[in-house]
């Protein structure tokens, strides 16, 4: 037997014009859905790509990838100057290029070759100065500068002794190199000095200063790799001033650099730095790949060079705030495309509610139910291609790109939903499946009907507690994770719709002895039609994800706010070298207009720390403790009372007391640190603040016991709080500190790549969800439209008085909603309260941990405008219920 299925266009046709307004709606809510979800991954493609550029850029040198040419040797017989240095090694630094894989020779920029001493003591003038002569080769040759003072070095020989030997045992060599100006101002030296200087092996060298320079553009490459050509290094060590700056050898001067220092004494390096917007987030895994490739051969050639570079930890770092941004914007596209897909399937479930007796007739006229479906389905399919079309069209114009992997499940369901809720509308109407007489065998059916719900219901709390599991596991990352908040939502409503109808029962019971009692009314007609499981689903879970939306966002700007605090210490922060002026900059930062204090300390990194079972580097800080407590306790109360108890332990034991942050408790067992060469013992007194995000072991100590301990550090830091205080620090800071203030740490972050896209898709994600509710609270009070309006229109004829029926009608409007949005409320809360833990937060807001949970004011907004819109509805229906004449009412 052939089957043949018949179209009936013109039926199809008439449906169509039938309902224009909800098959418009439907294709709305497709485009609308389809145009956000399509345009997800390629602005997520753009957002991690900006991410990883941009953890590049910050890297700074850590993300450079660096050849290190061997060691040289020394001719026992004398060494011999080659006029051609700078040529061979441009040469090797083109051999180092040509062993790049192509994936990193597309990334990064050509490298810069440096030959370099390691610091030299200068002798002239006292202890703690040292000079590091640098020679520096860029494709397009040396760096450029201007001389203020002197000229550029030249040639130590002229060129008929271009190719001498320089004999062992002769006099020091004489290299002519150039300092910068502020090279120069820090270590007293003028062009035309000439320098006597040694190195840790107490060889000798001279050196010729010839002339002083600024650079034409310091932010080149080519200062990067020597940033002491430009900026020198001055503190304070045991008391004695150091500097320490790096003198730039020209050209002409190389031969004389290669014959004047031992052999062993030169490292020639060839730098490459990464091109922060040629890093694409698809290629990172291939280029830690290729670096570890370089790193790990060695070569046939002894003259190879050996490979080293921070960068594939820069993009680990990098990928795995990509890759929580992407988990965090995965819960929330599947929060909303489920919310999505269900306001759909409410709004197919209407439609084939006004369709029912067409389909029902033509099932009884000998119409298959395939039949029936395909003539849905041509209706629908038209509509979601429809929909669909212009939501991608859209996107593509706005985006220049589309992606079809989240939109193809709202054209499935939008185009499916209603055949087969139509197939099965038809189908039971006209189902031959007679009631059985038997009372046991009725009662059979009805248990057999309540353990299929039962076993829907444990399914769907199984789904939530699975998808918890493997968030809990797994972290964000893959959908089964990311449905975890949606799961926790649904299970919920189901919850939700097991008790319902227990809560209206009971409530129908106690006013049922009421006379005339609008409660017990608007009871009755709850417990008819009020306890629907899809719109309380729709409109429920819509809200939830909007929820868990608004307070991710919230909590993530609270987040950012708090981890800027933290990485500043205060309103403002100034770093310069160690020196007691310091203290006074403090002072005058404290008494200036605005400011609520400040206070100088001493912060070292790397200080070593021991103890009877372990040791480890530790970050120092030596603080006034109280001037200190007032500054943490603007932004970290509880921390400032540990800082009040260092100040009191101070009196009570000859050890220097501390606070200690760090998960390693051997230290805290007789703690003692390492200070320029001296032992200070401590004891441990409580756990200290989290000092400038330090996410290692700190200790804290009160400056005047340190300073009691016969310890002394002077202060490089000053914290300052108040409206006030980044105005006082700026204008205190002198030309040798960094200011950085707690503002300017803020917007960095909030504009950041992936904390400024989780915003704008939380934003946008939130007024689809809100549409999805209003939708939902619409469709739900129009598929039970004719019969509230038949059972108002009887209450009416039978005398119930017009403010009664308003109040029995907005009741029966109201209250569903109302259960609905505050189940979605709590159900949202309650995921993002149980989930936030889990979704690595703290890789977005730049903070050390899972930031506090904040409910965001807009809740109440949502709240007040599902209320509102279901009082608007109220308000049509009553309109038309009172346009209806009462004469008809009781001619019914």
């Amino acid at each position: 037997m052939r089957f043949r299925s018949h179209l009936h266009g013109a039926t199809i046709r008439g449906r169509m014009r039938s309902d224009p307004g909800l098959l418009v709606l439907t294709g709305l809510v497709v485009a609308v859905t389809v145009a956000l979800t399509a345009s997800v991954e390629p602005l997520g493609e753009r957002t991690a790509d900006r991410a990883i550029a941009a953890t590049v850029r910050d890297a700074g040198t850590r993300s450079q990838v660096v050849a290190t040419a061997p060691t040289g040797y020394d001719d026992p017989r004398g060494a011999q100057r080659d006029p051609l240095s700078d040529v061979k090694l441009r040469q090797d630094a083109e051999y180092a290029q040509y062993l790049l894989p192509p994936v990193l020779e597309s990334v990064l920029r050509p490298g810069v070759a440096t030959l370099s001493t390691p610091p030299l003591q200068l002798l002239d003038d006292g202890p703690g100065r040292y000079l590091r002569l640098v020679y520096v080769d860029t494709p397009h040759g040396p760096p450029g500068v201007t001389y203020g003072a002197g000229g550029a070095p030249k040639a130590s020989v002229g060129r008929a002794r271009a190719s001498l030997t320089v004999r062992p045992g002769a006099q020091p060599w004489p290299v002519q190199v150039a300092l910068s100006q502020a090279a120069a101002t820090a270590l007293g030296l003028h062009a035309g000095d000439r320098v006597p200087a040694e190195d840790e092996h107490h060889r000798r060298f001279s050196v010729h200063v010839t002339g002083v320079y600024t650079a034409t553009d310091a932010e080149a490459d080519a200062w990067q790799t020597s940033p002491q050509l430009l900026d020198p290094a001055v503190g304070v060590a045991d008391g004695v001033p150091t500097a320490s700056a790096a003198a730039l050898v020209s050209v002409a001067s190389l031969p004389d650099l290669r014959v004047g220092v031992p052999a062993d004494d030169l490292s020639y390096r060839v730098i490459f730095d990464p091109e922060p917007s040629q890093l694409r987030w698809h290629d990172t895994e291939a280029v830690q790949r290729a670096i570890g490739a370089l790193q790990s051969s060695r070569g046939t050639s002894q003259d190879a060079p050996t490979w080293d570079s921070l960068l594939v930890r820069v993009l680990d770092d990098g990928r795995a705030q990509v890759t929580a941004a992407q988990g965090q914007a995965q819960v929330l596209l599947v929060g909303l495309l489920a919310s999505a897909l269900l306001v759909l399937v409410l709004a197919a479930q209407l439609l084939v509610d006004r369709r029912r007796g067409s389909v029902i007739q033509a099932r009884e006229r000998g119409a298959s139910l395939l039949g029936v479906g395909l003539e849905l389905l041509v209706e629908a399919l038209l509509v979601a291609v429809a929909g669909a079309a212009v939501g991608l069209a859209t996107t593509w114009l706005l985006v220049g790109d589309a992606s079809w992997a989240w939109s193809v499940p709202v054209l499935v369901v939008a185009a499916t939903a209603t055949p087969i809720l139509g197939a099965v509308a038809a189908a039971r109407a006209t189902s031959a499946r007679r009631v059985p007489a038997n009372r046991s065998a009725r009662r059979i059916a009805i248990r057999a009907r309540r353990l299929q719900r039962l076993g829907a219901e444990v399914a769907v709390l199984g789904a939530a507690v699975l998808s918890f599991v493997a968030l809990r596991q797994r972290g964000v990352g893959d959908l089964t994770a990311a449905s975890a908040a949606l799961w926790w939502a649904v299970a919920g409503t189901v919850v939700v719709v097991r008790l319902l109808p227990r809560a209206i029962r009971l409530t129908l019971r106690a006013t049922r002895r009421s006379s005339g009692d609008v409660r017990f009314l608007v009871a009755a007609r709850l417990a008819e039609a009020g306890a629907r499981a899809l719109p309380l689903l729709v409109v429920a879970v819509a809200v939830a994800q909007l929820t868990f939306g608004l307070v991710l966002a919230a909590s993530e700007r609270e987040g950012q706010a708090a981890g800027a605090m933290l990485a500043v210490g205060g309103d403002a922060r100034l770093t310069a070298p160690p020196d007691p002026a310091v203290a006074d900059t403090a002072r005058s930062v404290a008494a200036a207009p605005g400011v609520q204090a400040a206070v100088a300390a001493r912060v070292a990194d790397d200080v070593p720390a021991s103890s009877e079972r372990s040791a480890e580097p530790v970050r120092l800080v030596v603080v006034d403790a109280t001037a200190y407590a007032r500054i943490v306790a603007t932004f970290a109360p509880s921390d400032s009372t540990d800082l009040e108890r260092l100040r009191a332990a101070s009196r009570e034991d000859a050890r220097v007391p501390a606070l200690l942050l760090g998960d390693d408790a051997d230290l805290r067992d007789s703690l003692a640190v390492q200070w320029e060469k001296a032992r200070i013992p401590l004891v441990v007194v409580g756990e200290a603040p989290r000092v400038d995000a330090s996410v290692g072991p700190v200790v804290v100590v009160d400056s005047k016991a340190f300073a009691a301990a016969g310890a002394v550090a002077d202060p490089n830091t000053v914290w300052a709080v108040g409206p006030g205080a980044a105005a006082a620090v700026k204008a205190d800071a002198g030309p040798s500190g960094t200011v950085v203030t707690y503002t300017d740490v803020l917007q960095e972050r909030r504009r950041a790549p992936l904390s400024s896209g989780l915003v704008r898709l939380a934003v946008a994600s939130a007024v689809l969800l809100m549409l999805v509710a209003l939708l939902g609270v619409s469709l739900a009070a129009a598929t039970q439209g004719p019969a509230r309006g038949a059972s108002l229109g009887r209450l009416r004829s039978l005398g119930l008085a017009g403010g009664d029926l308003r109040k029995v009608l907005v009741g029966e409007l109201l209250i569903p909603a109302v259960v609905a949005v505050l189940a979605g409320l709590a159900l949202g809360i309650g995921a993002a309260s149980a989930m936030f833990g889990l979704m690595s937060l703290g890789s977005i807001t730049g903070g050390t941990g899972t930031p506090a949970l904040v409910l965001p004011w807009s809740l109440a907004v949502v709240v007040a405008t599902v209320l509102v819109g279901v009082l608007l509805l109220a308000l049509v229906e009553w309109r038309r219920l009172r346009r209806q004449a009462l004469a008809q009412l009781l001619r019914a």
